[in-house]
């Protein structure tokens, strides 16, 4: 049996427009389990670390992250409660995603690709919403883990190994070939991953991996609305191009 040619993508503002925490975050206040105030101050955090405002590497940062949301719900949150949000956040964010990434997604599974998702979100919605996106494999980098009593109350397992480390590991799992590979990234954190490929796709790229694109000759897609423009490189300079005229 031939191998597989495999394709990884990132989730937040990759598939999904907002990310999967903030999703999270937003429809605990909703359900009163937070007040707006502590909502707020985590969604900032969210932003910093996106946009690297943040100096903290992921793991401090989830923590972080964790440790201040924990922290605004003292009686914890029951695991049947976290599950029940899962389900209403997976089926927003889905409601929310790029056209071009799904396109891709689409055109990806009929030509057998085995497709991957590797996200810095917490592992439930992650797998929830790759499985609805009909992906083979999917890490969450970080899981949130019940106490004694059986509640979510703070406790967070954050992943070791780097997301190239990751993706190498389920390449050897599954035998999959890296000749005609694919991955979607959009900030610094994917540059590791978009180098281990055959044709990575930088997508809505923060500046970091912009200049990291620019420099290596990767290909860049920009969306906006439903407007799709490939960044070609022609003579060393990139040229805007729509590709989803009609």
């Amino acid at each position: 049996m031939s191998k597989k040619q495999y394709a990884v993508f990132d989730i937040d503002g990759v598939i999904t427009r907002r990310s999967l925490l903030q999703l999270t975050v937003n429809e605990l206040v909703a359900r009163g389990k937070i007040d707006i105030g502590p909502g707020q101050n985590i969604e900032l955090m969210l932003h910093n670390f996106r946009q690297r405002v943040s100096t903290e590497n992921y793991g401090d940062y989830m923590r972080k992250i964790t440790e201040n949301l924990f922290a605004s719900m003292p009686n914890g949150l029951r695991v049947e409660e976290y599950d029940a949000i899962v389900d209403i956040v997976v089926k927003k964010a889905l409601a929310d995603t790029y056209v071009y990434t799904r396109e891709l997604i689409a055109t990806l599974k009929r030509n057998n690709f085995f497709l991957i998702a590797i996200s810095g979100a917490e592992l439930k919605p992650v797998s929830t919403l790759s499985r609805a996106l009909g992906f083979d494999a999917w890490v969450g980098e970080a899981t949130f883990t019940p106490d004694e009593s059986g509640k979510l109350s703070g406790g967070v397992q954050i992943l070791t190994q780097s997301k190239a480390q990751i993706l190498q590991a389920i390449v050897q799992k599954f035998g999959l070939q890296s000749s005609g590979s694919t991955a979607v990234g959009d900030t610094t954190s994917d540059i590791e991953v978009l180098a281990m490929v055959e044709s990575p796709i930088v997508f809505n790229p923060n500046q970091e991996l912009f200049k990291t694109a620019r420099e290596k000759k990767w290909m860049v897609v920009l969306e906006q609305k439903d407007m799709v423009y490939g960044m070609v490189n022609e003579n060393g300079q990139y040229v805007l191009k729509q590709v989803n005229a009609k």
